[in-house]
């Protein structure tokens, strides 16, 4: 393995911070909640699911799942019977600007799926003694938020890569004639209003377009190729209305149907 040689830039946030906490949590129900601390809080769910309720909102949470709290903030969870996390609690002069310099705030707090942290966490905590608790305690707060500075861009590279697999499946199967935005959501656990918004960001269109797009492309080739039975022509393209396909195959060529194919269609000897 080749030499690693990385430039450290100075921090731009001074480390002030104090420490209070680094806990395992097995039991929610000995604790009275809300839970409301004058402290910030970092917490990793270890095992279970429940429901995390703050600001008016309720968020489902599980097992691999970060989220933080803030000072003087009321906070509920709801566990189920296996439920169990850990928690680093801290404050310091400069506690506010740090979570300000990695994106932390009211409306940015929750970070799914790291479930890569929950034995790096585990394993700390049982090394942690009076001499080195300090120490270990923030190591795992600056390691942890490692992960938070690049969540936003490891997210984006996750849903751009299983939108191209999307984009993948649809290029082999948008010629069958049960194609639909509900399909596909149901088929890559999309909610489907979010996949619809995604489309649009990824692609500049509409579901619906790009699947006509791709059908009506498909259906001026076939007309090139020598086929000129329009019901045929729209059934291989996916419509299984042919009058439907006839108003889409003009709004997208500016043609009927059958202008085109006397336009496109193979020559007569």
């Amino acid at each position: 393995m080749p030499d690693i040689c990385n430039y450290v830039p100075p921090r731009k946030i001074r480390n002030d911070l104090e420490f209070t906490h680094f806990v395992y949590e097995t039991n929610l129900k000995r604790h009275h909640q809300p839970f409301c601390h004058a402290q910030y809080y970092m917490n990793l769910v270890f095992k279970g699911d429940g429901v995390l309720k703050v600001n008016g909102k309720e968020f489902d949470i599980k097992s691999g799942d970060l989220f933080f709290t803030f000072p003087n903030q009321c906070y509920t969870i709801l566990g189920s019977d296996d439920f169990t996390f850990l928690y680093i609690s801290f404050n310091g002069n400069n506690a506010s600007e740090l979570m300000k310099s990695v994106n932390i705030n009211d409306d940015n707090f929750l970070f799914p799926n790291q479930e890569s942290l929950c034995k790096f966490w585990m394993d700390s905590i049982i090394r942690v003694r009076p001499n080195n608790s300090n120490f270990i305690t923030e190591s795992v707060f600056m390691y942890t938020l490692s992960f938070i500075e690049n969540y936003e861009d490891e997210q984006h590279e996750q849903t751009k890569s299983k939108f191209d697999t999307i984009i993948e499946y649809i290029g082999y199967n948008y010629a069958t004639n049960d194609m639909s935005i509900k399909k596909v959501a149901h088929i890559f656990f999309y909610n489907e209003k979010y996949l619809s918004a995604l489309f649009v960001k990824n692609t500049g269109v509409k579901f619906s377009q790009y699947i006509n797009n791709l059908r009506i492309r498909y259906a001026t080739e076939l007309i090139s190729k020598g086929k000129t039975d329009i019901a045929e022509i729209a059934d291989k393209c996916g419509y299984t209305d042919q009058f439907y396909f006839s108003k889409v195959f003009k709004k997208i060529t500016g043609h009927t149907p059958s202008q085109y194919i006397k336009i496109l269609g193979p020559k007569k000897k």
